[in-house]
């Protein structure tokens, strides 16, 4: 046989090698893009899971330039092309785009992430505590037909280079497909601990606002479980008992300070906005203050005496000053100075704040400060840098609802050991008022009840049993029922002159419960209880005059309460 012949099939299987070569280059090729293509779709859903995880707190609070802020260091990206952000309902918010790339969709239905061509697109949910406040969209520049080049370049000049080479030397397109599934395998790993980390990130702050508030309520319940103890103990003893009875009571009172801090950052309890002196609230409080931060600190409250009213929530004001206070002892653990200054101003032109006049009331200390990244998050819900038990991270957000809510705002000035300023800004009312000093509670007797027949509904037995209490010791004639449908049967035999209804309850629920008392007795005075119901459901289901009791109350309130209620319609 000659060389030629026998070379015939070596040339055969050269032609058939280049051919494999070839073959293997392009699916490798393809297979590169997929997992680039993949790659880009990670990575542009991560970027839309950060984001919707930096604007819980901003849409939470409806705070637009926060909003802006995300979006503009996202749109840093070369990367990309528009970026949006949603409310609940899917209606477009906030959005920023590039020149020529087209603007965000004005509405979103639901999550999606796509990929046509070599765009990307990515909306995802935004949510907290399992509550869906919006969503945010994102959308990448379209890759260009030089970049899809040049990262497949390496692999075509291989390729040329091994059929100019080829021989028996396939070795070298055997290694290039290991090296692409080492790198498929690096990628994926990188995908999984990114994921992992994310996952322990929100594991981490369950953990702590859990922990937090469990520590926190274990403590208020042993202080009102030790309480009663000791009572039961020592009934014969009147001083002993009104000691440790005014104990329980103190630690009840800190149990709702906590329950409504929790309210006000979750949004279920409307604030009462109200004019009010910030000198007076915060010159009865200096005791209080004085106790809470110790005597350690020295404590200086510089005020401004003009007197011009704000518009604000006494009651959530005096809650945010308390929670920047114990804020302030914690970071001067060896003393220092604390410094509450108040003083008006008037803001022309402001990023986030409208003209106008404002009371500024700044929360000065002098200790360790924060670095730029803990200042950064300061306002985040459930961010803290406390061990777990010492803080559940919704003070400050409380702070920056509270002022938010108010048509204000609240930021942080503080560098490392410089100490820290919190300043709030509280829009003066229109005009000046005239504001009664605050009731000192549990002042004085009760007074005398007028003699009327209460209608109680309430599910909880206990809770039942008190307030029925309460009332008779008042002098009211008591009809109590344990749901609603009850109550309406009571109401029809008994015709009481007024109601007293818990506004949460299984089946037929406060607001229902009213509405058909009022079918059945127009014009029955009705007063709701609730420690979860927002003002503004009550106002819906009763109208303007509706009448709301914060749990936990007092009893003596409840009393003055239904007697304000009855004396419009109780004959002198």
């Amino acid at each position: 046989m000659s060389r030629e012949r026998r070379g015939l099939p070596r040339i055969a299987f050269l032609w058939l090698g280049a051919a494999l070569l070839v073959a293997a280059a392009a699916l490798l090729a393809l297979r590169e893009e997929a997992v680039h293509r993949t790659g880009a779709l990670q990575q542009a859903q991560a970027q839309s899971d950060v984001l919707a995880g930096s604007v819980s707190a901003a849409l939470a609070f409806d705070d637009a330039a926060a909003m802006r802020q995300y979006l503009g260091a996202l749109m840093r990206n070369p990367q990309v092309a528009a970026a949006a952000i949603y409310g609940a309902g899917g209606e477009r918010v906030a959005s920023m785009s590039r020149p020529g790339a087209g603007q965000a969709p004005p509405r979103v239905a639901a999550p999606r992430a796509s990929m046509s061509g070599a765009r990307i697109v990515v909306v995802r949910p935004v949510t907290e505590q399992g509550q869906r406040l919006g969503f945010v969209y994102l959308r990448t520049v379209p890759e260009t037909l030089a970049a899809v080049v040049a990262r497949h370049l390496p692999l075509m000049l291989l390729t040329a280079l091994a059929l100019a080479l080829l021989g028996l030397n396939t070795g070298a397109a055997a290694r290039l497909a290991d090296a692409n599934l080492r790198l498929t395998e690096e990628i994926a790993a990188r995908g999984a601990a990114e994921a992992a980390l994310r996952q322990s990130q929100k594991l981490e702050a369950l953990g702590q606002l859990t922990g937090g508030i469990a520590h926190d309520f274990n403590n208020l319940l042993q202080a009102i479980h030790g309480a009663f103890e000791l009572v039961l103990g020592r009934a014969s003893d009147e001083k002993t008992v009104r000691r440790w009875a005014a104990n329980g009571l103190a630690a009840a009172e800190r149990g709702a300070s906590l329950t409504r801090q929790l309210l006000a950052f979750s949004r279920q309890q409307k604030l009462e906005l109200k004019p009010l002196i910030v000198a007076g609230i915060l010159g009865r409080m200096r005791d209080l203050l004085e106790g809470a931060v110790g005597p350690l600190i020295e404590l200086i409250l510089d005020l401004d005496e003009s007197g011009a009213p704000v518009m604000s929530d006494a009651t959530q004001l005096e809650l945010a000053v308390m929670n920047l206070a114990a804020n302030a002892r914690d970071a001067m653990p060896a003393g220092g100075r604390l410094t509450i200054q108040t003083r008006s101003a008037a803001i022309e032109a402001d990023a986030v704040l409208a003209p106008g006049r404002y009371l500024e009331l700044r929360v000065i200390d002098s200790g360790e400060g924060m670095p730029p990244h803990v200042l950064h998050r300061a306002f985040e819900p459930f961010f803290t840098t406390k061990p777990v038990g010492k803080g559940t991270g919704l003070g400050l957000a409380q702070v920056y609802g509270l002022a938010r809510q108010a048509g204000g705002d609240a930021r942080i000035a503080s560098t490392p050991g410089g100490g820290a300023t919190v300043t709030l800004y509280l829009r003066e009312a229109a005009a000046a008022a005239q504001i009664a000093p605050a009731a000192v509670r549990g002042a004085g007797a009760p007074g005398p009840a007028l003699p009327a027949t209460v209608l109680l509904v309430d599910d909880d037995e206990a809770v039942r049993g008190v307030v029925r209490g309460g009332l008779e010791m008042r002098g009211y004639r008591v009809l109590d029922a344990a749901s609603g449908a009850s109550a309406l049967a009571l109401a029809a035999a008994e015709r009481p002159q007024i109601a007293v209804i818990d506004y949460a309850m299984p089946g037929m629920d406060g607001a229902e419960t009213a509405e058909r008392l009022r079918a059945i007795a127009p014009g029955l005075p009705i007063i709701l209880a609730s420690g979860y119901a927002d003002t503004a459901a009550v106002e819906k289901a009763l109208g303007e005059g509706a009448r709301l009791m914060r749990k936990p109350f007092d009893l003596d309130a409840l009393s003055s309460a239904v007697g304000e209620a009855l004396a419009p319609v109780t004959p002198a």
